[in-house]
């Protein structure tokens, strides 16, 4: 319900005529119903003003503004007016009708949603170490992605963050990743002595080195002595519609990836 709806539900509870509070606030009649019809907006100090004569506070006329806020935080997105609804007629239902409620909402979700969506664990980098290497993320992460987005082979997910692999990758890119070792000229994420690095492979007889994406960036040659593995070789970058989940704090971001 927005500003100019609450104000004359509010009025109308008062038993308050337009004429009425336009004398209280000292405005006129035709801008009480253009403040209720949504014509234009009070200004700081009639607000003020409104919010005394109708005896309520901040809260009551931005309640709704700051509901939807968090759920476009959590969720990506702003409920539908018809959203709004059906969860205002869920929570005056009774305990054991809102279980049977939750009940068919989990079985229609699993019959098509499933379906039309596969989940992978994603990781996201935590902290940056020199030459664009870093150490995993320790959040718990996972990705929906559209089944027909998907590239065949893929294991698991990576989320770039930084703009440091252009122009072979971009911040917030996907990358699907399948948990085969790299080949020589291939792509992949390398744990090298404890630090995790998105490079290619370089492989010639005895001769490794890892190959930076970024031409900025130095290559890094690889010792007989040194700690290294491939966790993965990368299959390319996800486009299409994803959902990332963090399990940790409960929390889905939504978003749509293109090719550029």
């Amino acid at each position: 319900m927005g500003i100019g709806n609450k104000l004359r539900q509010r009025r109308q509870e008062l038993n308050l005529s337009r004429n009425q509070l336009a004398e209280k606030i000292h405005v006129t009649p035709s801008a009480i119903a253009n403040y209720e019809n949504g014509f234009s907006y009070p200004k700081p100090d009639i607000l003020i003003a409104l919010i005394h004569a109708l005896e309520v506070d901040a809260n009551y006329f931005y309640q709704d503004y700051l509901v939807q806020s968090k759920i476009r935080t959590l969720y990506g997105r702003e409920l539908t007016s018809d959203e709004m609804e059906t969860v205002a007629e869920y929570k005056m239902l009774t305990e054991s009708s809102k279980r049977l409620a939750r009940a068919l909402i989990h079985e229609e979700f699993s019959r098509t949603h499933v379906s039309e969506w596969l989940e992978f664990p994603c990781i996201q980098p935590g902290v940056r170490m020199l030459h664009s290497g870093f150490l995993p993320n320790e959040a718990t992460l996972k990705i929906r992605i559209k089944r027909k987005n998907v590239i065949e082979g893929t294991d698991y997910c990576f989320q770039i963050q930084v703009d440091r692999y252009q122009p072979v990758f971009r911040k917030n890119d996907i990358l699907a990743l399948q948990k085969k070792p790299a080949r020589h000229n291939e792509i992949g994420i390398f744990c090298l002595n404890d630090v995790y690095y998105i490079r290619s492979l370089y492989h010639v007889g005895n001769l490794r080195r890892l190959r930076a994406l970024n031409v900025m960036e130095p290559d890094i040659e690889v010792l007989s002595s040194d700690d290294f593995v491939c966790i993965g070789r990368i299959l390319g970058k996800v486009y299409g519609t994803c959902e990332l989940i963090d399990l940790s704090k409960n929390k889905m971001t939504r978003f749509q990836s293109t090719p550029q």
